[in-house]
């Protein structure tokens, strides 16, 4: 299973990358870790020069981020969203393991703002499920912007790493 984790704005954005081929197969490329643009040419098995733009529509989408490397290094890539694949464990046993202790802690808050959550489903159309998954998907947003500046710092040193594991060309 694939689960995404965006934001409402780049939602747009998002699904018009999807329908693309080059574009979606540049975004699953970086699903599992950021890379510089020689690997990920590597790994599609075509020439930088014809990724490039590929990851300059995508960098202006705000759907991947291009993390500059200090000094000679490569620039690094990264996805500016989460997509995570659930299977296997031991991510199994974690999601299963918070998916209880939200589940113990969502249904009392969600029927004591039971007041505040109807009346946006009546006034915007939309399902009681649909309304909550957004709660859920904003409440995790907000949490994960708090995180972002370990997650850019964590980027720079993967920069880092790679500058020191790659001779320059």
């Amino acid at each position: 299973m694939v689960s995404l984790v965006i934001e409402d704005e780049y939602l747009l954005s998002f699904a018009n990358a999807f329908k693309e081929d080059t574009l979606r197969e540049v975004i699953f490329c970086l699903q599992d870790a950021p890379m510089a643009l020689d690997t990920i040419a590597q790994t599609l098995n075509i020439k930088e020069e014809d990724l490039s733009p590929r990851l300059d529509a995508l960098v202006s989408m705000n759907l991947v981020r291009r993390v500059k490397s200090s000094n000679s290094g490569p620039d690094l890539y990264a996805l500016g969203f989460a997509m995570e694949k659930f299977g296997g464990y031991p991510k199994t046993k974690l999601v299963r393991t918070l998916s209880e202790a939200m589940s113990e802690l969502i249904p009392p808050f969600l029927e004591q703002h039971a007041g505040d959550i109807e009346p946006l489903c009546e006034s915007t159309g939309i399902s009681m499920g649909r309304c909550v998954e957004q709660l859920l998907l904003s409440a995790f947003s907000w949490i994960m912007g708090d995180l972002q500046r370990e997650v850019l710092e964590e980027d720079k040193r993967l920069c880092e790493t790679l500058k020191k594991s790659k001779p320059p060309r």
